[in-house]
């Protein structure tokens, strides 16, 4: 059924899950099927002799199949909604007048078009448009009760056909603008939602850049070095955090992160106090932020512990950080070019564990450390 959506009804060209999509395919499946009933009907038409009847089907489907070629890539939803409902509006009002095989088709889509109508042009639209087709079906029982001329009906039912028409419209009308009065009551609340969630990681990230003031702050007046590192450390912590929160309130998204935009920020906030090469080979992917949080502190301090024990006084070492989209998962890869460590040894520094303990949390994850030539570090997520 997904293939059918995506690839036949031609879904991949929108967003899952919106309302674009949903319009998208339901228009396709509303042509396909049109057309496969316009065609069964006609090749009856064909052994009956109605040929009038026989050419106006062959145009609608012809019409029809070149709405279906050329959506999306040439025509917007609303120019093919149009010209199928041209097609149709013109299929009902001829099938009253000019006889086929079997005329009583034409109640079936006369039942079908105020759906279709309300459903993709809206109400304002779709009143405008119901209210043209209930005076071009007027026309029809009029002009035969007042010349006498029978058509394939009877005045009298043609009148009672329009009679339906109307009420199935207006029953229509009512529907559609309930469900669109509520999508713009929800369409209003979630703004306001998007709005408040923004305003919180605000104030959130307002809230960690006073922590990280006052940590500073005391560091300054701490002698000892250990214990200063120590303050500075939590500090490049808070800061990757209250990026991911800068990045949610700037962003469209309150609830995924940019991660291209994240990594980046962090590794410019590190390169602020080191003369090593931080070099960055990131993927512009949209990431749960709880997902995005705990990559972002697994970058810091991995960076962080590269910048400190990684290299030799005075030499300039490079950092590479890459998090790439492969296949169905992502890798998500720290590397550098120091002395490396002794991999058999049982390392308990808090960076370490941090690290080991944040790749667990995340999704299908899977951890790599290596140490040949430098430290590799590798993720795989998803």
């Amino acid at each position: 059924m997904r293939f059918f959506e995506a690839e036949i009804l031609k879904g991949k060209y929108f967003p899952p899950k919106s309302r674009e999509r949903l319009r998208a395919t339901m228009v396709n499946l509303f042509i396909l099927v049109g057309i496969f009933i316009i065609l069964l009907y006609a090749y009856e038409n064909l052994g009956q002799g109605y040929y009038v009847m026989l050419t106006v089907e062959i145009s609608i489907v012809f019409t029809l199949m070149v709405a279906y070629l050329v959506f999306p890539h040439y025509v917007s939803i609303n120019t093919t909604s149009y010209m199928i409902l041209g097609a149709f509006t013109f299929l009902l009002a001829i099938s009253f007048v000019v006889p086929d095989k079997d005329p009583e088709l034409s109640l079936f889509w006369l039942a079908a078009l105020p759906i279709f109508v309300f459903f993709f042009l809206g109400v304002d639209k779709g009143i405008r448009w119901s209210t043209n087709m209930f005076l071009i079906l007027l026309f029809i029982p009029l002009f035969s009760f007042i010349t006498g001329i029978k058509f394939v009906y009877e005045w009298e039912l043609l009148s009672q056909i329009l009679l339906g028409y109307l009420v199935v419209s207006y029953m229509v009308y009512i529907i559609e603008n309930e469900r669109s009065s509520y999508e713009k009551k929800l369409a209003i609340a979630l703004e306001e939602n998007q709005m408040l969630f923004k305003e919180v990681h605000h104030r959130t990230k307002n809230n960690m850049q006073v922590i990280m003031g006052l940590l500073e702050t005391q560091s300054f007046k701490i002698d000892d070095l250990k214990y200063k590192k120590m303050f500075e450390t939590h500090v490049d912590r808070l800061k990757a955090m209250s990026l991911m929160h800068k990045n949610l309130y700037t962003n469209h998204s309150y609830e995924e992160v940019d991660i291209h935009e994240y990594l980046n920020e962090i590794a410019n906030s590190l390169k602020t106090y080191t003369n090593h090469k931080i070099i960055t080979n990131v993927d512009s992917i949209m990431v749960d932020m709880k997902i995005a949080m705990n990559i972002g502190l697994i970058f810091n301090e991995a960076v962080t512990n590269a910048i400190e024990h990684a290299f030799t006084e005075g030499e300039v070492g490079e950092i590479n950080i890459a998090f790439r989209h492969i296949a169905e998962r992502c890798v998500f890869i720290i590397k550098d070019n120091g002395k490396g460590f002794d991999s058999s040894k049982n390392y308990k520094s808090l960076g370490m564990t941090l690290i080991k303990d944040l790749a667990g949390t995340l999704l299908d994850s899977s951890l790599m450390i290596k140490s040949s030539e430098g430290t590799l570090i590798k993720i795989y997520v998803g």
